[in-house]
């Protein structure tokens, strides 16, 4: 059976650290073993992303460099997950890119999911909104929804590079409060779980991080409490996201409520 490979990268695509903290996630409900690194020698500044010294359970000292690790995880059952986790790379993207791609070909990958996270206006208060989509194919049409022009990650990069290896792959995304960027985000990591658990057999046990969520949420909440100034900030982005989602009131919707009235009054006649 073929695998699903699960990706993610810390830095600028990882708001909240929500990306990496699925992964991380799931790494630590399900056993796994290595298969695989990316040497960050070629790809790494490491004034930006340095080695750190620890110490082990031997009472050894170790240096860990920070490459992108390939793990193959063990669900209790359905297809094995590879998990590809590092930091987005500060050079040489197309090769890094291209060596990630050999690895999980060698491995049997056949779909890719790609994890990222993104700061918005979203209110803490409210469901943190996911997007999902299947990466086009070089020969399928670019739909509406893909129109974004501007500087993009390397999640973007690599999901290109696996589509057009013939890989199905699919960038799910989660929008992160940007008042509160600077802590980690459980409900966007939950939020990511959530979705990968839709397209994976295995249930994939949450533990602590619904808890954990909701402990998040009512920290924000306190902030808010605090400091009139964010409070009033979320209220807006509240009433902005409800007033959204409100019932479309175009001249279709229209229509279709009053042929569900016609219809109705016909039963009732």
């Amino acid at each position: 059976m073929s695998r699903i490979a699960i990706t993610a990268f810390s830095g600028w695509n990882d708001a909240g650290e929500a990306a990496s903290g699925a992964v991380e996630h799931l790494l630590s409900v399900w056993p796994s073993r290595p298969a695989g690194a990316v040497d960050a020698e070629d790809y790494i500044d490491f004034q930006v992303n340095r080695p750190e010294v620890r110490t082990t359970e031997e009472g050894l000292r170790v240096l860990d460099w920070p490459d992108t690790e390939l793990r193959i995880v063990h669900p209790p059952r359905g297809p094995e997950i590879v998990t590809v986790l590092g930091p987005e790379p500060s050079l040489h993207w197309k090769r890094f890119c291209d060596e990630v791609l050999e690895q999980m070909q060698l491995l049997d990958v056949s779909s890719v999911i790609s994890l990222g996270s993104l700061l918005a206006d979203s209110p803490h208060t409210r469901p943190l909104p996911v997007s999902c989509r299947v990466e086009p194919g070089a020969a399928e049409t670019v739909g509406e929804e893909s129109l974004y022009e501007g500087p993009v990650g390397v999640p973007t990069v690599l999901a290109r590079r696996t589509t057009s290896a013939g890989l199905r792959t699919t960038s799910i995304w989660v929008q992160v409060p940007h008042y509160v960027a600077q802590t980690p985000s459980p409900k966007a990591v939950l939020g990511l779980i959530r979705e990968v658990q839709d397209r994976i057999t295995a249930p994939i046990p949450l533990g602590e991080l619904e808890e954990d969520a909701a402990a998040w949420e009512r920290g924000v909440d306190e902030l808010a409490r605090t400091d009139e100034d964010v409070a009033d900030y979320v209220r807006r982005l509240e009433r902005a996201q409800d007033a959204a989602e409100l019932p479309e009131a175009s001249g279709d919707a229209i229509a279709r409520e009053f042929e569900q009235f016609l219809r109705r009054r016909r039963d009732t006649d």
